[in-house]
């Protein structure tokens, strides 16, 4: 049975851990921030769409947990707050207060939760999909550690028939002309509970949604399952390392533009939580940083004269996108191609001189002497 090239999936994960390493504790708050909304958004895509659109289909609601109308997103960051690693447990507890988080998990839903807990805190056995995906023997320090600690997982669970994804089918849909094919997607079962229970273990860097519902299908052989688990990975952990770029360049924006402010004032704060989550209403934001009303409208005007974020009605902040230069840089002015540079100006500006001296030379040359165009028949460069 050939096993996935694991070479790309080694690179994204090696990068993404160097990030991490090197990054800011700034850049490491916020980013377990943006963690918990990305995994309520793997939770959505896991578990469901729930009341907000179609049932068993993949969320494509951008709003972050801070602004959806689901109710479930209590549930998430109440367990995250009470389960999570100290990091992620203290960027949890500031969305329990922005959302003000009343409602959590039903017992349904926290046995499959411990079962997936259980299986983490296991040492990882050498299952078929351990095996086809060829991390039998990756260590829990290697970059690839966090896949092989899932993979592990995913065979203790596949078994227990809360953790198996069934298989859809197809139906006829009746129309008034004609009758439709139309798929049914299966109903979801736990693994939402296992990407939730990998993000409260706080591994970094936290890479959300890691494994798909694909990897608990019985109707797959685990060549196909190793090869969906590998695929999904690769673009899970990019799409990690991206946000972690987006929240350095976010920061590195707003210190710039509220560098004239007061070292007291709270705007700095407040931006993080915009760099965080995207559009955030004042009484988040008063919330989340224990201000009083007032305070909270002083910051969001702050980030607004900054020209940081638009304020629109409801009293909602939505983060503009930072202004662009129209004049292009230009990168050869500096560094080791400057020196190349400077020999290729001079050699066309050598050109420029001869062909000019040559232009010169021959309008001074009598008719009879030029040269003919031997397209157009034109004596030397007399084309009128």
């Amino acid at each position: 049975m050939p096993s996935p090239d694991l070479t790309p999936l080694g690179y994204v994960f090696g990068r993404l851990a160097g990030a991490a390493r090197f990054a800011s504790p700034e850049i490491r708050r916020v980013s377990s921030l943006a963690n918990v909304t990305s995994a309520w958004r793997a939770y959505r895509r896991d578990a469901g769409a729930g009341d907000v659109g179609l049932a068993h289909q993949p969320s494509s609601d951008p709003s972050s947990i801070i602004m959806t109308d689901d109710p479930r997103r209590d549930a998430v960051a109440l367990w995250l707050a009470a389960n999570g690693a100290p990091a992620i447990a203290e960027a949890a507890t500031t969305v329990v207060r922005m959302i003000n988080a009343t409602r959590g998990f039903g017992t349904e839903a926290l046995v499959l939760l411990d079962a997936a807990q259980d299986a983490l805190a296991r040492r990882p056995a050498d299952g078929p999909l351990t095996r086809a995906c060829a991390l039998a023997d990756v260590g829990l320090d290697h970059p690839l550690g966090l896949v092989r600690y899932a993979v592990g997982a995913v065979d203790a669970l596949i078994s227990q028939p809360d953790f198996a994804e069934g298989q859809g089918h197809d139906a006829m849909l009746p129309l008034p002309s004609r009758t439709m094919h139309h798929y049914i997607a299966p109903d979801p079962a736990g693994c939402w509970a296992l990407n939730l229970a990998l993000v409260a273990r706080g591994v970094v860097p936290s890479v959300t949604g890691i494994v798909p519902r694909t990897v608990f299908r019985l109707d797959l052989n685990d060549t196909e399952r190793s090869t969906a688990l590998v695929d999904h990975s690769i673009q899970t952990a990019s799409t990690a390392f991206r946000g972690l770029e987006d929240i350095e360049s976010a920061l590195y924006r707003g210190r710039d533009a509220l560098a004239g402010l007061s070292r007291n004032a709270r705007a700095a704060d407040a931006w993080a939580l915009v760099a965080a989550f995207g559009p955030i209403t004042r009484t988040q934001i008063a919330r989340g940083l224990g201000l009083s009303r007032a305070g909270a409208d002083i910051q969001a005007r702050a980030l607004s004269n900054a020209g940081l974020v638009r304020l629109e009605a409801g009293g909602r902040l939505t983060p503009t996108l930072p202004r662009t230069s129209l004049r292009h840089p230009d990168l050869l002015d500096q560094g080791p191609l400057s020196a190349a540079a400077a020999d290729l100006d001079l050699a066309l500006a050598e050109v420029d001189r001869l062909l000019s001296g040559q232009g010169a030379a021959i309008d001074n040359v009598p008719n009879s002497e030029r040269p003919v165009d031997n397209l157009t028949g034109h004596v030397g460069n007399d084309h009128k």
